[in-house]
């Protein structure tokens, strides 16, 4: 059952009187589940005979909007934050994994050469990943019902990355292959080469690379590295995670675009042979 408490579409996660996470893990988790992978199905069937170029233009501009929309929920949450404490709520900046879909996909519809080669890999690995991992787990959920702002921005937001990773894959818009993991890694590392700083000299852990927050057996291998001063190793495991993953995802994927490509392949060879047929 879904939470009916009584509570406004944007009220803030402390406003919603008598919610305390009765949505997560149950039925709307669920239901969010199985309606995002029928949409997700029937977007790619629908466009799987895009143009590679028209495909990443797509992306670019689904990059764009949810920039436009990180903006809008962080002046919306950062308004509250502030008329509560006084100060911005630091963990908004966008230095987690998710963000990275941002500056990814307007680089893919837009960017030139080996930036957008990266950009593109990575939104079809890291991408997937990112948005996967959080469609099933959906924090959002422990903090908003399902039918509020904070959780249908998530839910959003996490759907259209794995879309967009999964609409280069069928459109071959992503080469498949060992390249395309180490272009997205190589993106990745970027970007971490500017969160893993701040995470140690701030105390943060965007990314997991300073305490593997949340991540079950990991933060415990942390916890048990910063007990023997050598804390600075979290980010290098972090890093092999991560990169076990992508290696994981790109195999998926790749598996899902050959079939596409061979189907393609096929119909050609029909009507080709229809055609010769006619002609004879």
């Amino acid at each position: 059952m879904l939470f009916t408490g009584d509570y406004h579409f944007f009220d803030y996660k402390y406003d919603i009187a008598g919610y305390a996470g009765q949505d997560a893990g149950g039925m709307a988790q669920a239901l969010f589940l199985v309606v995002s992978l029928a949409v997700l199905v029937l977007l790619l069937t629908l466009l799987r005979k895009t143009p590679e170029e028209k495909a990443r233009r797509i992306v670019g501009w689904l990059g764009v909007f949810l920039t436009a929309l990180y903006a809008g929920k962080t002046i919306w949450e950062s308004c509250y934050d502030i008329a509560r404490s006084g100060a911005f709520n630091t963990g908004l900046l966008p230095l987690d994994l998710c963000s990275l879909i941002m500056p990814a996909g307007i680089l893919t519809g837009f960017g030139r050469g080996k930036v957008r080669q990266m950009a593109a890999a990575w939104v079809s690995t890291g991408g997937i990943l990112g948005g996967l991992a959080t469609m099933v787990q959906l924090n959002a959920l422990r903090y908003y019902p399902m039918l509020s702002f904070g959780a249908l921005y998530s839910m959003l937001w996490h759907f259209l990355m794995v879309f967009m990773g999964a609409l280069l894959c069928v459109t071959a818009s992503s080469r498949p292959g060992p390249d395309r993991v180490l272009h997205g890694f190589r993106f990745h590392l970027l970007f971490s080469a500017l969160v893993i700083p701040v995470d140690y000299l701030y105390g943060f852990d965007f990314m997991f690379y300073r305490e593997m927050s949340g991540l079950p057996l990991l933060s415990g291998v942390a916890a048990s590295l910063a007990q023997h001063r050598m804390a600075l190793l979290t980010p290098v495991l972090m890093l092999m995670v991560y990169f076990a993953m992508y290696c994981l995802i790109a195999g998926m994927t790749a598996l899902i675009g050959n079939r596409e490509r061979t189907a393609g392949l096929r119909h050609a060879g029909h009507k080709k042979a229809l055609t010769v047929g006619g002609r004879g």
